[in-house]
């Protein structure tokens, strides 16, 4: 298994935990299209079957508003992006950036990672990406807890609409010179698949999720009126 140097910012996904549809609140950035026709790439690869990961960004100091400047100088671009808590669309929905047919420069082409594309580079071309918008007035925090909810929520979402899409994982596991975040990956792969964070007691982490559990049978004669 591929492992960090400080924490393990990724996880698989289980084919046989894969949802068959996961509604997600999500809204066009307004005028993007003139932003993403010069700061995409046209896919090299098959748009749905071709998908393999999503990527998260973590911004440190970066706004939605700072993103979008890089995006409009040609530097970067992503799919999507989780407004931080210090802007008027968190907590309601994720801003749509580029469309998901083409492929945004989230990442160096030079880069590779073991559990995509065979370890091959241009991962831009199999991955999804998604950017955690930070609060420009508090770099380096970490992200609200609706941001990883919404994170979670999305990561269902393409989960369910790309067949081939098998792995989360942060930049930081795939550009060794991107600090590591804080976000709380415990908590996201438990919100995403229902498995407990590390940080359980034991006991507790044991217990099967209540999102998990089957819908009960009738209850034994026993049982009754408890």
């Amino acid at each position: 298994m591929y492992m960090s140097r400080v924490s393990i910012s990724q996880f698989s996904l289980p084919a046989a935990q894969r949802p068959l549809s996961a509604p997600l609140a999500v809204e066009p950035y307004p005028g993007i299209r003139t932003i993403w026709e010069r700061s995409t790439l046209r896919s090299a690869g098959d748009p749905v079957f071709g998908v393999e990961a999503l990527v998260v960004h973590c911004a440190r100091k970066a706004g939605t508003d700072q993103a979008l400047s890089l995006m409009q100088a040609g530097r970067a671009s992503w799919h999507w992006i989780v407004p931080a808590a210090a802007e008027d669309q968190h907590g309601r929905f994720i801003w749509a950036i580029a469309p998901e047919g083409r492929a945004a420069r989230h990442l160096p082409a030079r880069l590779t990672h073991p559990a995509i594309a065979a370890g091959r580079p241009r991962l831009n071309h199999v991955t999804l990406s998604v950017l955690l918008a930070a609060d420009p007035q508090a770099p380096g925090g970490a992200p609200s807890p609706w941001q990883v909810a919404a994170l979670a929520q999305l990561i269902r979402h393409v989960w369910a609409r790309y067949p081939s899409l098998h792995h989360v994982v942060c930049r930081s596991e795939i550009d060794r010179n991107t600090p590591v975040s804080q976000l709380d990956w415990a908590r996201l792969r438990h919100m995403v698949l229902g498995l407990p964070p590390t940080d359980l007691p034991p006991l507790v982490a044991k217990a099967t999720p209540l999102a998990l559990l089957d819908r009960p049978e009738p209850a034994e004669p026993a049982l009754r009126g408890m």
